[in-house]
């Protein structure tokens, strides 16, 4: 952590961006502090994000609990969820670790990408998932403004190690203080495959400040062994098409502890992030992978989604 911090401080990148990765791993109440300052920066478009989150609020059909931070459905609550399955399954068939522009992470059989993003439309059941207005709307609802997607991928993950790392490893994410990512299983997930497994929001907190934690920052198992009981822990398991919503910021996890002998796991992933989150440049269209399928035939809401406006 140390060497990656020392690249992201470096005087050679731009101040406002050493500034961002500088808080970005920094504890609780520094990153709200300077989150503030990045609203403030950009007031008139957090302000037209949070009336638009008001306006779309009866679209809702759910709500994710901010003290839970997380919302599991079986695969029969979203259409989308299925298809996406489906148009998946064979992604983990054949998967080649040596091809150029993977992570050394992904070379071992880690969270590899398996998609293009680019090669996405609007007919993929991918972004309609991830614009679907209830979806939108509950989003919206628990952030408290309208995000823009940040990131969307499918992953695979295989046996790779008997040591834990990572992400494999405890941590709370640090692209923001809150976000909200939407995991479909692409594959069947059991105790075996190595489930995202999550503890709740406000566990999570109480952890935090017990622990001083620097956000982004891996816990390992034995350091949490007498804070953290089984009952705690709340794996993500089922059939295809189970989609999870959680808050990655406030709720500690870990996942992709596949077992020797288990089959791979893939899993989608969508990220929604609000405009001020560190992750995001100054202007946050800038961010979204999509804002060249923001057309004006597709709600208000939908085109703030994909940062074409």
């Amino acid at each position: 952590m140390t060497s990656v911090m020392a690249d992201a401080t470096s005087p050679s990148l731009p101040l406002h961006t050493r500034l961002n990765h500088y808080f970005q791993h920094r504890t609780e109440g520094e990153r709200r502090a300077f989150e503030r300052v990045r609203r403030v920066l950009s007031l008139p478009t957090i302000l037209r994000r949070q009336s638009a989150a008001r306006a779309v609020a009866s679209d809702a059909r759910f709500t994710i609990d901010r003290e839970r931070g997380f919302l599991v459905f079986p695969p029969s609550r979203f259409p989308e969820a299925v298809e996406i399955a489906e148009v998946t399954r064979d992604l983990g068939l054949n998967v080649d670790l040596s091809r150029p522009g993977l992570s050394k992470k992904a070379r071992s059989g880690f969270m590899v990408p398996m998609i293009d993003p680019a090669s996405l439309d609007l007919t993929s059941p991918l972004l309609r998932l991830a614009l679907r207005p209830d979806v939108i709307a509950a989003v919206s609802a628990y952030l408290g403004i309208v995000p823009v997607i940040a990131h969307l991928q499918v992953y695979y993950s295989e046996a790779n190690s008997d040591e834990a790392r990572s992400s494999q490893l405890f941590h709370c994410d640090a692209d923001a203080t809150t976000q909200m990512k939407i995991f479909v299983l692409c594959s069947e997930v059991t105790p075996a495959h190595g489930p995202l497994t999550l503890v709740e929001a406000g566990k999570s907190r109480a952890l935090r400040q017990e622990l001083g934690y620097h956000f982004g920052g891996k816990v390992k198992d034995k350091s949490l062994s007498k804070k953290v009981k089984a009952e705690d822990l709340h794996p993500v398991l089922g059939p295809p098409g189970t989609t999870c919503f959680v808050d990655t910021t406030q709720c500690f996890h870990f996942g992709s502890r596949v077992e020797a002998g288990a089959g791979p796991r893939l899993v989608t992933m969508i990220q929604y992030l609000a405009p001020s989150s560190f992750m995001l440049p100054r202007d946050h269209r800038a961010g979204s992978p999509f804002r060249r399928l923001a057309t004006a035939d597709l709600s208000a809401a939908q085109q703030l989604v994909l940062g074409g406006i």
